[in-house]
């Protein structure tokens, strides 16, 4: 979605999607980090997800106080805007490792990215 999910500093929910785009390309993932527009007005529309990554879109939140439901509905909804296979959330842990982050998913999610990952 055009705001970071629930994150009032743009700032540092940039820096924390850097950091989760980093980690997932040092493991071998290639993933695509779309930037967000400097101003809230230029970013009315853009549904890209924080991060793309062949067929999954990922939203991240750098949340202190962790809503899950409401974050993962709006990962899934911009997944689906954006045409991904499957949507999934970051949610980063302040003051822990980068891969300590959760990763969140719906089961049907989980499926669909267990299908993805199967060679044809």
């Amino acid at each position: 979605m055009g705001a970071p999910v629930g994150n009032r500093n743009r700032a540092k929910h940039s820096a924390v999607v850097g950091l989760v785009a980093n980690y997932l390309d040092a493991q071998g993932i290639g993933v695509t980090a779309n930037r967000r527009p400097a101003r809230i007005s230029e970013g009315i529309g853009d549904v890209r997800p924080d991060i793309d990554a062949e067929g999954l879109a990922v939203t991240v939140t750098s949340r202190v106080d962790q809503r899950l439901a409401p974050d993962l509905e709006s990962a899934v909804a911009t997944a689906r805007l954006a045409g991904a296979d499957v949507g999934a959330l970051v949610m980063w842990r302040s003051q822990r490792d980068i891969d300590q982050s959760y990763v969140v998913l719906r089961l049907a999610d989980f499926a669909a990215l267990i299908r993805l990952a199967r060679p044809s």
